[in-house]
């Protein structure tokens, strides 16, 4: 079996909020923000967390337009720092929509499939195929699956497990969308082995099928992820253009890395990662 996997988003202590009179409030029911504060302290830079994820939801957003969920970084009157995110199942007029995670889709339970059943009961192929069977636009999600799994790995994201991808019901009922992306953060600043670039595999028959590329390095790059957009049904050129895009935008991630909240340690080895990741992509 390994070595259990750890998930972040697992450990992490999540709070239920509502904002009233311009006052954040901690509530059990009817919450519309979630708040994560720090991770504990058996985690390596654990007061860098909020800043990690916020700076990479913005990247995500900002910088390559993944729709994600709305965030921000807040600061407790004592300077600790909480990340802030606005759930995306509840509507603006505070009805809450169906939501499911593909673990829930995939009908996953630690019993039937294991105890890091998150990682390895399902690939993101196989999420993908998933996707189609629900979701009635489905080339629209495929194409922002594709850049959210294209973007996780380029900046080290190795926690986006079946259950951080979500589909949640649209304005019209029975008909289903992907949710925006939610839990994006550089693992690699919080877990010193992280023993695998991405969370899942992503093809599904990747114990009989490597590519050229994975067979020679040990590790993806540009043709597997060109496999996994024509496997998944999104066009090679569309495809291709946003990987270049994307390796060309490694500056402006800096710059954006330059003025984050995160400790000048954490900003320079989060830039070491895309480094890294982007010459991965580059061979």
């Amino acid at each position: 079996g390994g070595p259990r996997r750890i998930s972040i988003s697992g450990a992490q202590t999540k709070f239920s909020a509502k904002i009233e009179d311009g006052m954040i409030v901690l509530t059990d029911c009817g919450g519309i923000y979630i708040l994560k504060p720090s991770l504990d302290r058996s985690f390596e830079n654990y007061g860098d967390m909020p800043a990690n994820e916020h700076v990479t939801m913005q990247m995500a957003r900002q910088i390559f337009k993944i729709p994600t969920a709305e965030s921000a970084l807040i600061y407790f009157g004592s300077g600790e720092p909480l990340y802030l995110t606005r759930r995306f199942d509840v509507l603006a007029n505070g009805d809450r929509c169906v939501q499911n995670d593909f673990a829930q889709i995939a009908g996953l339970t630690p019993e039937e499939n294991g105890e890091d059943y998150k990682y390895t009961a399902l690939s993101y192929e196989g999420i993908a195929k998933l996707m189609k069977l629900h979701v009635s636009a489905y080339p629209v999600a495929a194409g922002n699956f594709f850049r959210t799994i294209f973007f996780n790995y380029l900046v080290c994201n190795g926690d986006a497990h079946a259950k951080n991808f979500s589909l949640r019901e649209s304005e019209t009922p029975g008909v289903y969308e992907l949710t925006p992306a939610y839990d994006l953060l550089n693992t690699a600043l919080h877990i010193k082995s992280e023993s695998s670039r991405t969370a899942l595999d992503l093809f599904q028959d990747e114990i009989n099928f490597q590519t050229d590329f994975y067979e020679i390095n040990g590790f993806y790059g540009t043709p597997d992820f060109l496999e996994f957009a024509r496997r998944i049904g999104v066009v090679e050129s569309r495809a291709k253009r946003f990987i270049l895009r994307t390796i060309a935008a490694v500056p402006a991630m800096e710059a954006m890395l330059g003025s984050s909240f995160l400790s000048e340690e954490s900003k320079m080895k989060y830039k070491a990662c895309i480094r890294d990741r982007a010459q991965a992509l580059n061979i």
